[in-house]
């Protein structure tokens, strides 16, 4: 028997690593969030199942010439091989031992399997000729490589992905001599995680560029990139061709992600084809590795256990059948980590990390394709945002700017059919739907009657027309209509739909209203009035500018998903109450998971549009503030992070910090007032800043924040003086106090006292000469004090100050 050739100083890939171990700490914390009910299984049962005391990691399936299947299971502490002689009682037969790593994937070429770790020690490499009674292996350190994430094997070349020696890219190593890999190139351009190859084309999954890139591998000593697509919220993870090779599949590992269907036809422009989640935790899942078998797609779910997609038509992605594995649900680093179905038995083989092997057998079961499309029946134009839902299922979906729509269900049987858009009758249509079957449907939407809106806006002061309002009428239960009145402040539409309606109307310099309009036919004209100021509750969009390089988290105006995490609020279920609107600005609004659309790698700025405070003689400004700042080390809660969020003032010219909240969290609405004034005393013309960052690799940090209720005022809170003495001035501002006495007053003790307005002293500092600036205490508490400026016991000025 080898033994381990090389024991050369382990390496961690930190980039990725430390993420994970950190993520996975944490959203096993929340598990108990989203109820621990297992559901019951479609199309797969539960053949055997093997348990482990070390936690398991991805798995691969072997068959010998024999015909005998096994099972090649990464455990934290080695390789176990597990014969499937007996599928309903699988047996470990060899327990290969290795360095204690939490990431350990398996692949084979002939009779050798292959495995990676992120401990150190290099490859392992197992002979498996000899089983069932014996295997032989060694450890060995390739090209300097002691680690790598993942690995891939075809056409008798093995690819690394990860390693730091080739900036965590893909290293490749032909097979010719399979125990004796030897070093042909490797692709350096972006760290990659896993990567999936076919003929001379590599497929590389990003994750931490959050894209997918095609290499062209003729020259595998020099790939060349000719192929690229990322997307929004992206966190590639694997990816997997269909089989005819036209179909590249993509998993994104976060909560509530999606596997994506991608036409590579023309690798120079990717284009999406559809997407789809786990039904069995309604999508709050993490997808972990997708494969694909005949054109089903058998992925291994975490907390989901294994999904089964028919992928036969990738532009109608329907799910067939599933197997949870353990009793957790939602998001978090649980259950099945690796599924291999490519036994020649057509077993499923999975890897779920705390409840061991699970052998199941599917039934693979083509699904029943709805399909068609969708026309107005007056203009025979097509009609695009057409919801389609079958009753009695969990299927919707909305048609294609060409009309089309796709959909279907894993059932055959006879399902109603609804066809529903604003301003046309609803449909519902009878169909009778069976396996691997397309029925097709042409639909047509009957308009319902519409009539003309003329609608105008005013000043309610000067009753001039206000040019640029956005106007949102919202007909319930469907999606609002917009409009932008013209230079004589109006609107009209002679083909405006006759129901009931919200409406907003807003304009940046103009304060925001609301209130109801009720549809008749020869509707008369409308007029709204808008008081002139600046206050914006994010009702409407009036022209904020989001711009930074954060990867996800960017500023986001819409209604707040909240996200609950492990007790904590970390951005409010609800706006601002008693405003205008559902609306408010979040860093990130795509998830309500904790971690699942914080701030990360990056900074995103929030940017008002301009202000013009001519007319203001004090203008403060006033916002609501919601956040959070969290740290993660070595996966435990260790305090507020290294990130804030920050409020600037700008005249175009020059930009000045006025705030820095550092956290740990603010879990409840709180407000900031600050005297303009105070920071660009002289300016008409400014813009605000919001600014909020992470830059830790991965989610090392929790960074939210959310805002609403923004508005400017005159002389919100301006500190009243009391002066005793007419030749002595005390003016207190933000966090620090200005003072000027006489000459005269030289040498004379002063002091500046703060005393709450329950008469209690809460600060007392010596102040040195007759003039000069002080620096309250960083400790004090929002609230009003008196700010009393004392000459020994004689008291010479009073000044009400406001802290905040």
């Amino acid at each position: 028997m080898y033994v381990a050739l090389n024991l050369s100083p382990s390496y961690h890939n930190v980039t990725w690593s430390g993420f994970r171990a950190g993520m996975r700490f944490f959203l096993i914390l929340i598990s108990g969030i989203y109820g621990v009910s297992a559901q019951p299984s479609r199309n797969m049962s539960l053949v055997g199942q093997l348990d482990y005391t070390p936690d398991l990691c991805n798995i691969w399936g072997y068959a010998d010439t024999a015909g005998h299947e096994y099972a090649l299971i990464g455990l934290e502490t080695g390789l176990s091989i597990v014969s499937l002689d007996t599928p309903s009682a699988p047996r470990e037969v060899f327990r290969v031992p290795g360095v204690y790593s939490q990431w350990r994937e398996v692949k084979t070429w002939d009779h050798y399997a292959y495995v990676t770790n992120e401990t150190g020690n290099g490859l392992l490499i197992v002979d498996l000729a000899g089983l069932p009674d014996t295997v032989v292996y060694k450890d060995t350190v390739l090209s300097d490589i002691q680690t790598s994430h993942t690995l891939f094997i075809a056409d008798g070349f093995l690819y690394l992905a990860g390693p730091d020696q080739y900036n965590g890219g893909s290293a490749i190593f032909s097979l010719q001599d399979p125990w004796i890999p030897v070093f042909v190139g490797a692709y350096t351009d972006r760290y990659v995680h896993d990567q999936y190859v076919r003929g001379n084309r590599g497929y590389m999954a990003e994750i931490l560029n959050g894209s997918m890139t095609i290499l062209d591998l003729t020259d595998k000593t020099q790939p060349l990139v000719i192929g690229y697509v990322d997307y929004y919220n992206a966190f590639t993870h694997n990816t997997w061709l269909n089989d005819a090779g036209t179909v590249c599949y993509t998993t994104d590992e976060l909560p509530e992600a999606y596997i994506i269907a991608w036409d590579i036809t023309d690798p120079g422009n990717i284009t999406e084809l559809d997407r789809i989640r786990s039904s069995v935790s309604a999508g709050t899942a993490i997808p972990h590795n997708v494969h694909v078998l005949n054109d089903f797609l058998v992925s291994a779910y975490y907390r989901d256990g294994v999904q089964i997609v028919d992928g036969a038509r990738p532009h109608n992605l329907i799910e067939t059948g599933y197997y949870d594995t353990n009793a957790r649900t939602g998001p978090g680093f649980n259950g099945v980590w690796g599924v291999y179905p490519y036994l020649p038995s057509g077993l499923i083989l999975a890897s779920d990390i705390e409840n061991g092997l699970f052998v199941l057998r599917p039934s693979y079961q083509r699904a029943c394709y709805l399909e068609g499309m969708i026309r107005d029946a007056a203009t025979q134009q097509a009609l695009p945002q057409v919801e389609v839902r079958i009753l009695g299922t969990d299927q919707a979906t909305l048609s294609l700017n060409d009309g089309h729509f796709a959909t279907g269900t894993p059932d055959a049987g006879t399902y109603e059919v609804v066809f529903e858009r604003f301003g046309y009758e609803r449909d519902t249509v009878t169909v009778i739907l069976d396996h691997s079957v397309v029925t097709e449907l042409d639909i047509q939407l009957v308009p319902i009657p519409r009539t003309t809106l003329v609608l105008t806006v005013r000043d309610a002061l000067t009753q001039a027309p206000v040019q640029g309002v956005t106007l949102e009428l919202k007909p319930d239960g469907y999606a609002p209509i917009t409009y932008t009145t013209g230079n004589d402040g109006t609107v009209t539409d002679p083909y405006w739909v006759i129901y009931p309606y919200e409406w907003k109307a807003g304009v940046w310099g103009h304060i925001t209203r609301a209130g109801t309009l009720s549809g008749v036919p020869g509707q008369p004209p409308v007029t709204i009035l808008l008081e002139p100021g600046y206050a914006d509750d994010f009702a409407l969009d009036l022209g904020w500018e989001v711009t930074g390089t954060a990867q996800r988290g960017i500023w986001e105006r819409g209604e707040p998903k909240g996200v609950r995490y492990t007790g904590w609020t970390l951005t409010p279920e609800t706006d601002l109450p008693d405003d205008v609107g559902d609306a408010c600005y979040t860093t990130g609004n795509t998830s309500n998971i904790g971690y699942g659309d914080d701030v990360d790698n990056g900074y995103t700025w929030l940017s008002s549009p301009w202000i013009h405070l001519r007319g203001y003689t004090s203008p403060w400004m006033h916002v609501h503030r919601w956040f959070f700042n969290w740290s993660l080390n070595g996966g435990l809660p260790d305090g507020p992070g290294n990130d804030f969020l920050g409020i600037y003032l700008t005249n175009g010219a020059d930009t000045v910090e006025v705030r820095r909240y550092t956290g740990p969290f603010d879990t409840t609405w709180a407000e900031t007032l600050l005297p303009i004034r105070a920071y660009l005393p002289d300016d008409s013309l400014i813009r605000v800043l919001f600014y909020a960052q992470d830059f830790e690799p991965g989610n090392q940090d929790g960074v939210e924040a959310t805002l609403d209720g923004f508005e400017i005022k005159e002389g919100f809170a301006l500190p009243v003086a009391d002066v005793l003495d007419p030749d002595i001035r005390l003016f207190v501002w933000d966090q620090a106090a200005t003072w000027s006495v006489p000459v005269a007053y030289a040498g004379e003790e002063l002091t500046l006292e703060l005393i709450s307005l329950n008469g209690q002293q809460v600060a007392r500092m010596p102040l040195t000469g007759p003039a000069g600036t002080a620096r309250l205490p960083d400790s004090l508490q929002p609230g009003m004090y008196l700010a009393v400026l004392m000459r020994g016991d004689t008291r010479l000025a009073l000044v009400r100050y406001l802290s905040f």
